[in-house]
């Protein structure tokens, strides 16, 4: 590990640089931010802004490679699903959402979707219960406390050894979802209403690190915050033991992740929240009150696509830390899902120095910071619909000509006619009153303005073009639609609005078919079931096929 003086020296320099937009700098240094990585990994670092804590594009781009500094607010209503009326003491987890703690409000006499009546879940937890996040009933770590005989007297004490097969664990826990989709809940478990008692710092992992899977979801938890290369990707209860560990070494008091819904991996339930109400749930012979249905679990889900709501969790964009900006090996060994990134262990040293950034961005005393989502939602807003209908085969010459018009006449300076001129300021356009404060906010900036770069040139370009009838409609949309893949924006697979017996369904683990994941759709309530594939039962999903479709 490189001395503190040895490293400060070119982070501050590094700092002092990068708002030079054409300077490279330090890229002979690999074990400091690079803006020649920001700027590579342009769109990455714009889609995991604009998808933070956001569960439409945390689902499509799931795996992750940035880390949050985050802050729930005091009187924050948060929910928990448990076999038991008494608070939970020590390590839990938290649900944000009603419908993902129902999930788990489950007594210990039910039996477990997927397995026998009684049989426990591998790591321990109740039978037929478990935390959000922490897997379905059936697996997972545990979901409410200790039962009787059935958990370490400390939670967090080693459980069983990972099994080698950790490929027959992923399709087990897959059926156990996908049975819990059509299994009853058969015994009265508690919802457990809390409130959080002061403000909560946490660290928000992004894309959908709940994910118990070996093909990305966990790679900064297990390889940068944990130093872990071996162990099954089921070992979730040492996986939250760990993470609060070092909450506890750097002042972190919970994990925020997601899966279907947002969860927090809260590491103190008896300091930091107090109970409001534990309501027993009814069973299925009840038919008054029914408790659960995964068909509104989803449609509770789909409600927060777009973000969770309520300001019940700021983000620290300015002192976030992301793998996009280090020199390491992000490229996904399976071709199949080339794009999409992950981390190796070879990396080790050089993503010891990303945990260490990331313990000193936390450290820092912390202001308001700059909402680059916000700058990111700007952005979006302004042209996705737009550039999707330029790229249309029904859109005419004409109407690509008005669309370019409109688009880039506010940066245009008919006095000048100076093109290269105009294409600086519509890529600064959204900047230009930003004053970065951190090194984060210097390698954001770089990677937006790499984007938006992007996008004016390539508008100024074909706006030049159009006229020349030698250059074709094909030839002038093939370039937009060339822009369209090099940004990547998620927003582009959005169902649209569904009926309202319908849920717009997209692959989260574990449901959920390759289909689910290169083309979401509405789907009614009777199609739920049996929708999996995706993430590893039947093998990696195919290639895609190299077109373009709107």
């Amino acid at each position: 590990m490189l001395s503190l003086l040895s490293r400060v020296i070119p982070f501050l320099y590094l700092t002092s640089v990068l708002a030079l937009p054409q300077q490279i700098a330090l890229s002979n240094l690999a074990t400091v931010p690079n803006i020649e990585n920001a700027r590579a990994n342009a769109p990455k670092i714009f889609n995991a802004i604009h998808s933070s804590m956001r569960q439409w594009g945390s689902s499509l781009q799931h795996n992750g490679m940035s880390l949050f500094p985050a802050t729930i607010p005091a009187n924050t209503q948060l929910y928990h699903g448990t076999y038991m009326e008494e608070p939970v003491e020590g390590l839990e987890w938290l649900a944000f959402e009603i419908e993902h703690a129902e999930a788990f409000s489950r007594g210990p006499g039910g039996p477990p979707p997927g397995g026998p009546p009684g049989e426990r879940p591998p790591g321990g937890g109740p039978p037929g219960g478990g935390p959000p996040g922490g897997g379905p009933p059936g697996g997972g770590p545990p979901g409410g406390g200790k039962p009787p005989g059935e958990r370490p007297e400390r939670p967090g004490e080693p459980g069983p050894p990972p099994t080698e097969n950790t490929e027959s664990w992923e399709e087990q826990e897959m059926l156990n979802r996908i049975a819990l989709l059509e299994e009853p809940i058969m015994s009265k478990g508690y919802l457990h209403e809390y409130r959080t008692r002061q403000a909560l710092n946490c660290l928000y992992i992004d894309g959908m690190s709940a994910g118990k899977t070996n093909i990305g979801t966990l790679d900064t938890q297990d390889l940068i915050l944990l130093n872990r290369t071996t162990g099954g990707v089921r070992q979730d209860w040492e996986r939250a033991k760990g993470l609060c560990d070092l909450g506890s070494e750097w002042g972190i008091d919970g994990f925020i992740r997601m899966e279907a819904g947002f969860e927090l991996i809260l590491c103190n339930f008896t300091r930091d929240v107090e109970l409001l109400s534990a309501t027993q749930r009814s069973t299925p012979d009840d038919r008054k009150y029914s408790t659960f249905n995964v068909f509104e679990y989803w449609r509770g889900v789909s409600m927060r696509f777009q973000g969770i709501t309520a300001g019940r969790v700021k983000l620290d964009y300015s002192n976030m830390v992301s793998a996009f900006w280090y020199d390491v090996n992000i490229t996904n060994p399976e071709k199949e899902r080339a794009e999409l990134p992950r981390l190796t262990s070879d990396d080790a040293e050089k993503l010891a120095v990303i945990k260490a950034d990331l313990k000193e961005s936390i450290e820092r005393e912390s202001g308001e910071g700059i909402d680059w989502q916000g700058v990111a939602d700007m952005i979006t807003t302004r042209y996705m619909d737009r550039l999707q209908f330029m790229a249309l085969n029904g859109t005419t010459r004409d109407a690509l000509s008005f669309e370019l018009s409109f688009l880039l006449a506010a940066f245009m300076d008919a006095k000048l006619n100076d093109t290269s001129e105009a294409i600086e300021h519509c890529s600064n356009h959204y900047f230009q009153l930003i004053t970065p404060q951190t090194t984060s906010d210097h390698l954001i900036q770089a990677a937006f303005s790499a984007v938006t770069h992007e996008i004016c040139q390539t508008l100024f370009e074909v706006c030049g073009d159009i006229d020349d009838e030698e250059n074709t409609m094909e030839k002038l949309q093939m370039k937009i639609r060339s822009l369209i893949v090099y940004l990547n924006w998620t927003a582009w697979k959005a169902c649209g609005k569904c009926s309202y017996d319908e849920v717009c369904f997209v692959a989260i683990w574990p449901w959920g078919s390759v289909e689910d994941h290169n083309n979401p759709g509405c789907i009614k309530s009777t199609d739920v079931g049996n929708r999996s594939g995706y993430w590893g039962r039947w093998g990696p999903p195919p290639p895609k096929e190299e077109r373009f479709e709107l």
